[in-house]
C-alpha cells in the first residue's frame, strides 16, 4: 500500500492539476536525478575513482582559467599599445604591473597543470614509493629522455621539487627549456670511476640538494641513502654520489635552492 504520509505531487514536483505529459516529464527528470546520484555515490565512495574525478575537475578548472587568461592577455596587449601610443607614463606603469601579475599567474597555472599531469611517479615532487622494476611489482621503470624533458620543463615553470630515476649503467645529457640534466654512471665497465655524477644547470646556475638512494630492481630494497649538496662545476652545479651496492636503479629526490 502507498505511504499516505508522503505527498506524491511534492515528490514529483508537480501541482495537483498537472496533466499526464507533465507528470511523465517530472518522472523522467526524477529518474535522471536518481541515476546521477547513484553514479556520484559509486565514484565518491571509491577512493581511486574519487581521486581521478578530483584530478579531472582540477584539470578542467585549469583549462578554463587558461582560456580566460588568453583573453586577459589580449586585453593587456591592447592596454600596452594604447599606453605607448599616448605616451602616458602612468598608464605604462599600471600596465606593467598588470602584465607582471598576469605572467606570474600564468606561470603558476602552467606549473600546476604540468605537476598534476606528471605526478610524483612521473618526476614531479619527491617520490619515496615502490621503485623496483615494474615486472616485479614496482610502479615505474627507469626514466627516459621524454620524462627528463618533462622534468626540465617543470623546473623552467618554477617547480622546486622533482625526482629522477636512472638505470645504473647509462649516461645521459638532456636539455630542454633552458635547463640541462647530465648523469654519469659510476660503473667502471661503462666509463665510470666509482661515483655517480649528476649535473643540473640553467642560466642562473641554480644550486640544489638531493636525497640519493640506490634501489634493488627485484625487491625494491634501498641502500646508501645520502643527503647531498651541489657544488659549482663550471657554469653548472653538480653532486657526486659514491657507488656502494650493485643495484641497478639510482633515485634522486631533488630540491632546487
Amino acid at each position: 500500500m502507498a505511504d499516505s504520509t508522503k505527498c506524491f505531487y511534492e515528490i514529483l514536483g508537480v501541482s495537483q492539476e498537472a496533466e499526464e505529459d507533465e507528470i511523465q516529464e517530472a518522472f523522467e527528470a526524477s529518474k535522471q536525478a536518481f541515476e546521477a546520484s547513484k553514479t556520484a555515490f559509486e565514484v565518491l565512495n571509491d577512493p581511486k575513482k574519487r581521486g581521478a574525478y578530483d584530478r579531472q575537475k582540477e584539470n578542467t578548472k585549469i583549462n578554463i582559467l587558461e582560456k580566460l587568461e588568453e583573453k586577459n592577455l589580449i586585453h593587456i596587449r591592447d592596454q600596452i599599445f594604447g599606453a605607448l601610443d599616448d605616451r602616458d607614463i602612468h598608464n605604462c606603469s599600471q600596465v606593467s604591473k598588470s602584465w607582471q601579475n598576469f605572467m606570474k599567474t600564468n606561470r603558476h597555472m602552467r606549473k600546476k597543470k604540468m605537476r598534476m599531469e606528471m605526478g610524483e611517479i612521473g618526476g614531479a615532487g619527491h617520490f619515496w614509493g615502490n621503485d623496483k622494476e615494474t615486472q616485479y611489482g614496482g610502479v615505474r621503470d627507469k626514466m627516459g629522455e621524454e620524462e627528463f624533458k618533462k622534468v626540465l620543463r617543470l623546473l623552467a615553470a618554477g617547480e622546486k621539487k622533482v625526482n629522477l630515476k636512472f638505470w645504473f649503467c647509462q649516461n645521459w645529457e638532456v636539455a630542454e627549456a633552458g635547463w640541462t640534466i647530465q648523469f654519469k654512471t659510476a660503473f667502471i665497465d661503462f666509463g665510470g670511476d666509482g661515483k655517480f655524477y649528476l649535473w643540473i644547470g640553467n642560466k642562473g646556475g641554480a644550486k640544489f640538494k638531493a636525497t640519493a638512494q640506490q634501489i634493488n630492481y627485484g625487491n625494491g630494497e634501498e641502500k646508501n641513502r645520502l643527503e647531498l649538496q651541489s657544488e659549482k662545476d663550471g657554469t653548472r652545479q653538480r653532486i657526486k654520489y659514491e657507488l656502494v651496492a650493485r643495484y641497478v636503479f639510482v633515485r634522486f629526490n631533488i630540491t632546487i635552492l
